[in-house]
């Protein structure tokens, strides 16, 4: 990837361990905030087929990926849980557009995601383990070993140098509270009311 410069609008990057709810509030947010001419999602592209219980996403398989990754399609990506991840071209291009992009991102790729696009904003969503548990067990796919595995490699947050102030939303109550909040955020970030990082 070619370095980014910093660009009129801004990348929110939305993090939080498997089972937060991060696209749950991330759709409740976006609910009230159809329309808006500065604030957008980001539509990942994954190595996995959409099952319709989670985000609403493009996929490709593992040599699609790789082949699209190669020609330059994509502004950043990331491995996790065996599968990849991507940001298409166009994110970038709305970020220097003036648009406020909000992103699912992995909080292995904040740092890079900071550098390509000359600073950005981070949400980290939480909520208690119990509650991780449940909701990934709900979604089918995995073991509850296989649960226990994804819950451990979890890593802590580093908030990169230069970002904009951190929102941390505890998700493990009613998920219209958390999502009102987030909703908020993004309107103050694009009014700039929310400060960088010293």
């Amino acid at each position: 990837m070619h370095e980014g410069g910093r660009g009129a609008g801004l990348l929110v990057a939305v993090v939080g361990p498997s089972g937060a709810g991060k696209d749950t509030l991330i759709r409740l947010a976006f609910r009230d905030l159809a329309g808006h001419p500065r604030i957008r999602l980001a539509r990942r592209v994954i190595t996995r087929a959409c099952d319709g219980g989670s985000e609403d996403h493009d996929s490709l398989d593992p040599d699609g990926f790789a082949a699209a990754e190669a020609a330059g399609a994509f502004c950043l990506t990331w491995r996790a849980h065996g599968l990849a991840y991507a940001l298409p071209r166009s994110v970038e291009d709305g970020v220097r557009g003036g648009a406020v992009v909000v992103a699912n991102l992995s909080r292995r790729s904040l740092g890079e995601a900071n550098a390509r696009f000359g600073g950005i904003a981070v949400v980290e969503i939480t909520a208690p383990r119990d509650v991780l548990v449940q909701r990934i067990a709900a979604r089918g796919r995995e073991t509850p070993v296989e649960i226990e595995a994804r819950l451990a490699r979890q890593v802590g947050l580093e908030m990169p140098q230069g970002a904009r102030g951190l929102l941390r939303i505890d998700n493990g109550g009613a998920a219209e509270t958390g999502a009102e909040r987030l909703r908020r955020h993004l309107l103050a970030l694009c009014d700039h009311e929310v400060p960088a990082e010293a």
